[in-house]
């Protein structure tokens, strides 16, 4: 999901990672809270070492409560037996990356309160804390520090249960429709559309701050969470709409059961005049077939790509079967393969094709352009 991280640990097998972006927040939240420390600490606000000491040890903590509320997620997800790739810290918060969407509505509850709960119950140790050191009266640098962490984690435990999905509200409010409409591709969707919703109400919150109170830093940052939060829910939006294009359908109800194949004894320059020019297609199956075998047995695959590795005037000594990708270094697909399933591999192949195999035998060819007709139909007979 993320590039150019990097990974500063380990919890519980969890790789614990922190995005470049989060390095901006990081001192983005430094020169925030620095005149605040350093009028408690030096009293003035200008830049002093206390100050700034107090407001980079705040700006840990924050990112140490950030990665709490994310290991809440991960490790009851790992309860429920949904695997955890990794936790990563980025520029608007944290994401708990899991491999597979929750079983079932309740485990999709329980993972998605456990981030908020646990932001709760810091809040709630932190504010016993400052308590103990005497409430509003206390002047220790301890005391400061574990109020605005109390006011910290309140306030992302409030602003995650916003019901914006991909939000921890909006995946209450999905468990919550997969459990009363028992779809859950559907209940995505709904969720998603209120997600896209609260991504331009806090846009245009932000808006209605920047004229309010003339704080324009605490505005941008407003509509630029708003704005990535309707960005995430409609692209979740696209993929429930893809998913349910999909639902049911298998790998062998799309692919191309005839298939045009290429001879390994061909040389380049034959099966470019045979096959290419003119021709829509941008790869093609290498195949043999034997006398007692009528099925064609897949070789390997041989695209446009593969014919840039020659110069022209190689072409008319070089085979098909010396230029061609070896089945051993090409994905193939069966039938039976979830359409959706194999999407993102079909998206990185080669030419936008994938061969479909039983055994050795070649039965058909998946083609990107293929998927795209029929999702493109199935979503024009559903909004009809």
């Amino acid at each position: 999901m993320f590039q150019h991280t990097l990974t500063i640990g380990r919890i519980a097998t969890i790789p614990i990672r922190i995005h470049w972006s989060w390095g901006l927040v990081f001192g983005l939240l430094v020169v925030t809270m620095q005149p605040v420390y350093a009028l408690y600490a030096c009293g003035t606000p200008d830049p002093c070492g206390p100050g700034v000491g107090l407001a980079v040890l705040m700006a840990l903590l924050i990112g140490v409560a950030i990665v709490l509320h994310e290991l809440g997620h991960a490790l009851v997800a790992l309860r429920l037996l949904v695997p955890v790739h990794s936790i990563t810290l980025f520029a608007f918060g944290g994401v708990a990356e899991v491999e597979r969407d929750a079983p079932s509505p309740q485990a999709e509850l329980a993972i998605a309160i456990a981030g908020p709960a646990v932001s709760l119950l810091l809040a709630l140790a932190s504010g016993l804390i400052w308590w103990s050191y005497g409430g509003v009266a206390a002047v220790a640098p301890v005391a400061l520090l574990a109020a605005h962490f109390a006011v910290a984690n309140g306030m992302m435990a409030i602003f995650n249960l916003l019901p914006g999905y991909p939000m921890d509200g909006g995946r209450v409010l999905r468990a919550a429709l997969w459990f009363l409409g028992n779809d859950d591709l559907l209940a995505t969707r709904n969720a998603a559309r209120v997600g896209q919703l609260c991504g331009w109400g806090l846009a245009l919150l932000g808006i209605i701050v920047a004229f309010a109170t003339h704080q324009p830093l605490t505005a941008l940052w407003m509509g630029l969470i708003g704005l990535f939060l309707h960005r995430t829910a409609s692209m979740s939006h696209r993929q429930s709409r893809l998913q349910l294009a999909l639902r049911g359908v298998s790998v062998g109800d799309l692919m191309q059961r005839h298939v045009r194949t290429v001879s390994r004894e061909l040389s380049i320059e034959q099966f470019v005049a045979r096959y290419m020019l003119g021709q829509a297609e941008l790869g093609f199956a290498v195949v043999e077939t034997a006398p007692d075998a009528p099925q064609p047995r897949l070789l390997g695959m041989l695209t446009i790509n593969d014919l840039r590795r020659f110069k022209t005037n190689q072409w008319t000594m070089c085979l098909v079967g010396e230029a061609m990708t070896p089945r051993s270094q090409v994905l193939t697909l069966t039938p039976t393969m979830a359409a959706f399933d194999v999407l993102t591999e079909l998206s990185s192949a080669p030419a936008g094709m994938l061969p479909v195999t039983e055994g050795d035998v070649l039965v058909g060819m998946l083609c990107r352009r293929d998927v795209a007709v029929f999702v493109q139909v199935q979503l024009t007979r559903s909004s009809a």
